[in-house]
C-alpha cells in the first residue's frame, strides 16, 4: 500500500494540493492519507476522494476572511504593496486579536462544517489518520477515521490544527488540544505500522517535531524548492504559486527529473560531457571554481539555472538543456557565465 503524509504549515498547505495532483498525474495510487494541522484537513479531503474540490477550495477561499482579518488589510496585502496603510490596518487587526485572546476559530469551524466532510470520508475506502496533542498531559492522540465518533470529525480536525495563535477553546472530552505537529509533524510511522510499504511525506518547512522514521527505505520526502510564504500569508497569488510549486517539485521527484531550482529532462553524463567538449581548459576551470563542482552534469545545470534566474525563466516548465542553451545563445550578452554557456556545442 502507498500513503501520503501531510505536515502542517497553515496557508503553506496549498502546496500539498499540487503534490497530490502530480502524484495523480504520475498514476501513483494512494491508499491512505495522514496529517497534522492543515495537513490533517487536506488529508481528510483527499481521503474522501475530493481532490478536485480541495483544489477549488484553495483557489477560491478567501483565507484572510477565514482568519477574521479586515477587508482593508486583505485588499492591501493582495495588492502586493507594503506601505503605511498596511501597517495601520494590520495594527488595528492585531489589537482586535489581543482583545479576543487569540484569532477566533468560528469562521474556520463553519467552513469545515459547510463541506459536509464526515459523510464522504466514512463512505470512502481510503485510510485516514490525524494526530493531535492533549494539553493537560501532553499526550499524543493518533486517530484513524474508524476511531472518530459520528459528529466529531470537525472537532478532531480543529484539535489537530490548534496553534497558540488561536483563541483557546475546549474540544473533545472537554479538553484543550494543540496542533499535532508539536509531537509528530509528519505521522508517517503510523501508516508504516499500519502495513504501508511506501509513504510520501510532504514537509512544508514549518515548525514541528520530526520523529525518526521507522523505515527510511519506505519514505520519500517532498519539500519545497523555494519559499512558500508565512503560515498565515493571505495573499491569493502566493497560494496559487504554492500549488504550482508543489506540482512541479513532485513531478521532478516521481519522474526522476534533473535540476535544482528548475526542472530538466534527464540526460546521461555523456550528454553533458559532449556539450563541454569545445570549451577551453582555462574557461572550464574558471566555471568549476565558480560553481564549486567538477561534475559535468552539475556544472552545466548550475550554469543554466544561474542565467535562467537572472533572465526570469518560468519555474513551471520541464526544460530540455538544449532548448535553454538555444535561448541563451540568442541573448545579447557575452561575458562570464553567459559566455561559458554560449560556447557549449551540440555538434
Amino acid at each position: 500500500m502507498t500513503g501520503l503524509v501531510l505536515g502542517g504549515g497553515g496557508v503553506r498547505g496549498s502546496y500539498q494540493v499540487g503534490v497530490y495532483l502530480a502524484l495523480k498525474k504520475a498514476h501513483i495510487k494512494l491508499d491512505g492519507f495522514a496529517g497534522s494541522s492543515i495537513g490533517a484537513f487536506n488529508a481528510a479531503m483527499l481521503a474522501s476522494n475530493r481532490g478536485g474540490e480541495l483544489l477549488k477550495f484553495w483557489q477560491t477561499t478567501e483565507i484572510g476572511k477565514v482568519f477574521g482579518f479586515s477587508d482593508e488589510l486583505i485588499k492591501l496585502v493582495n495588492s502586493d504593496k507594503f506601505d503605511l496603510k498596511i501597517i495601520k490596518a494590520g495594527f488595528t487587526d492585531f489589537l482586535k486579536i489581543i482583545k479576543n485572546k487569540g484569532i477566533s476559530t468560528d469562521n474556520l469551524i463553519n467552513l469545515v462544517n459547510s463541506l459536509n466532510l464526515e459523510e464522504t470520508l466514512f463512505k470512502s475506502n481510503k485510510d485516514f489518520l490525524l494526530v493531535t496533542v492533549r494539553v493537560k498531559d501532553f499526550k499524543p492522540i493518533y486517530v484513524f477515521k474508524e476511531d472518530i465518533k459520528k459528529g466529531m470529525l470537525t472537532d478532531y480536525l480543529m484539535a489537530s490544527c490548534y496553534l497558540p495563535i488561536f483563541k483557546m477553546e475546549k474540544l473533545i472530552d472537554d479538553n484543550y488540544y494543540l496542533d499535532g505537529g508539536f509531537y509528530d509533524y509528519a505521522p508517517a510511522n503510523a501508516l508504516i505500522n499500519h502495513g504501508y510499504d511506501n509513504v510520501y511525506v510532504v514537509d512544508l518547512d514549518a515548525i514541528g517535531y520530526r520523529r525518526k522514521y521507522k523505515d527510511k527505505d519506505k519514505v520519500v520526502i517532498i519539500k519545497p524548492t523555494r519559499k512558500l510564504g508565512s503560515i498565515i500569508n493571505i495573499n491569493e497569488n502566493r497560494v496559487r504559486e504554492n500549488i504550482l510549486m508543489g506540482y512541479f517539485d513532485t513531478l521532478k521527484i516521481v519522474k526522476n527529473l534533473a535540476g535544482y531550482r528548475y526542472i530538466f529532462k534527464n540526460k546521461s553524463i555523456s550528454y553533458y560531457k559532449f556539450l563541454l567538449r569545445k570549451i577551453s581548459k582555462k574557461k572550464l576551470k574558471e566555471m568549476q571554481k565558480f560553481f564549486r563542482t567538477s561534475n559535468e552534469r552539475k556544472l552545466v545545470l548550475k550554469a543554466l539555472e544561474y542565467i535562467m534566474n537572472k533572465e526570469d525563466f518560468s519555474y513551471y516548465e520541464v526544460y530540455s538543456p538544449m532548448s535553454v542553451i538555444k535561448k541563451i545563445k540568442k541573448l545579447d550578452k557575452d561575458y562570464g557565465v553567459y559566455s561559458f554557456v554560449k560556447k557549449m556545442r551540440f555538434w
